[in-house]
């Protein structure tokens, strides 16, 4: 109690702590988001052009680039805490 301000609430420290578990422990769905939304969009467009799992696997390919640059954007800057 003795670090904890009593006008704010709680202190810049434990600030950044909960905002820096708040990003990381959102990063899952950002990974499952990214790859869902690649798929989804593959799946669309092989309906409209009648392509079927043509566009699926190059957007599925473009949701698993998005999720490893989403983890190495987080890896970077894990590095500079």
């Amino acid at each position: 109690m003795q670090g904890m301000k009593k006008r704010g609430g709680m202190n810049k420290e434990l600030a950044g702590i909960l905002k820096e578990m708040s990003y990381y422990s959102s990063l899952g769905l950002q990974v499952a988001i990214s790859i869902v939304v690649g798929v989804g969009f593959g799946i669309f467009l092989d309906t409209v052009f009648e392509t079927a799992p043509v566009f699926m696997f190059i957007f599925l390919g473009f949701g698993i680039a998005a999720a490893f640059r989403n983890l190495l954007l987080a890896i970077n800057r894990s590095k500079k805490i």
